[in-house]
């Protein structure tokens, strides 16, 4: 996968992965003035920072299963405390506070500096192994293509 062009929301909204652990994921946003939802205050849009929030709420769920995978968002609630501005990185951090048969519930924040911008608590789906494979199968397949394309 080497050579392969950044692309996707993760990389339009320059989120990127910070650390994780087994049941734990922290991310960053480094604004940009593209990120600005109210030009009068400065103020981030709400939409990339609802994404970091379940971007890192969802890969703590993934961490957190037996096997790496998927946990898509059943649920997500998102409690924007205070405006963010373009001056320095937001972090977000998830952390999984549950796990039941076939749901991950997991609870986060976004910070930048000291200031906590929003919260979120959410419910992640627990996939079987079956579904996992065909979604293995089907992002190898998909990568494969990206890849050969690029090479042409």
């Amino acid at each position: 996968m080497t050579g392969r062009k950044k692309q996707g929301h993760f990389s339009a909204l320059n989120i990127t992965l910070v650390d994780c652990g087994d049941d734990w994921a922290e991310m960053s946003l480094t604004p940009t003035a593209a990120l600005i939802g109210d030009p009068s205050t400065g103020a981030l849009h709400s939409g990339p920072i609802t994404t970091l929030l379940d971007s890192a709420l969802g890969i703590a769920a993934s961490v957190a299963l037996p096997r790496l995978g998927f946990a898509p968002t059943i649920d997500l609630r998102v409690d924007h405390l205070r405006m963010a501005n373009v001056n320095e990185p937001l972090i977000a951090r998830g952390e999984v506070i549950r796990i039941t048969r076939n749901v991950l519930f997991a609870k986060g924040s976004v910070r930048q500096g000291d200031v906590e911008i929003a919260h979120a608590v959410g419910n992640f789906v627990r996939l079987s192994d079956d579904v996992l494979a065909m979604a293995e199968a089907h992002i190898k397949q998909q990568l494969d293509t990206m890849e050969n394309s690029d090479e042409s």
